[in-house]
């Protein structure tokens, strides 16, 4: 058995997501975490899905619907947003979890990844997750240290690492009023 890094990603959402939850799939392509997810936060929970491609949003609301879980879920047709974020969610509401798979990505910068996991952290809410995957050829140290230089505020971080690519993973810890 080998460890792989999608292994890894599918183990920790079935032990994190939890009913309830609002959850962001910044990166979804074809959907498949987006589908997991909305099976995983139950009828009281909600998950947003963001698509680059409108292709790729189609496909996913399809799916969604014959799985019956279209309730469950808003499909963004577009690329993560603090504006896509705030029209779906309001001003005051945060979230628990927001993932960006950068894995299938192509020509993607390091720039690019910092602004939308920047953008993404001031919608996490305190105690919730940012999960950010990456290919394999990324240099995950240097990107973990461009990005926890961005982050205000306290957090957890840490990295799992196979041949299929790496995840990165920080946790906004409780803020001190």
């Amino acid at each position: 058995m080998s460890f792989s890094n999608e292994s890894f990603v599918q183990n920790y959402l079935e032990t994190q997501v939890q009913t309830g939850m609002l959850v962001v799939d910044g990166r979804a392509g074809n959907g498949q975490k987006t589908r997991f997810l909305a099976s995983h936060v139950g009828k009281d929970g909600m998950v947003l899905s963001f698509h680059e491609e409108r292709e790729e949003a189609n496909k996913t609301a399809a799916s969604l619907f014959m799985a019956g879980l279209q309730d469950r879920v808003t499909v963004e047709n577009g690329v993560l947003s603090a504006e896509g974020l705030q029209k779906e969610l309001g001003r005051l509401t945060k979230v628990d979890l927001i993932i960006l798979d950068y894995t299938k990505a192509e020509n993607i910068s390091r720039h690019q990844i910092n602004a939308e996991s920047e953008t993404a952290w001031s919608f996490i809410k305190d105690d919730g997750q940012l999960i950010i995957l990456v290919k394999a050829e990324e240099n995950v140290t240097t990107l973990q240290s461009a990005l926890e230089a961005d982050f205000d505020g306290t957090f957890g971080a840490a990295t799992f690492s196979a041949k299929d690519g790496s995840t990165l993973l920080f946790e906004k810890e409780q803020s001190e009023d």
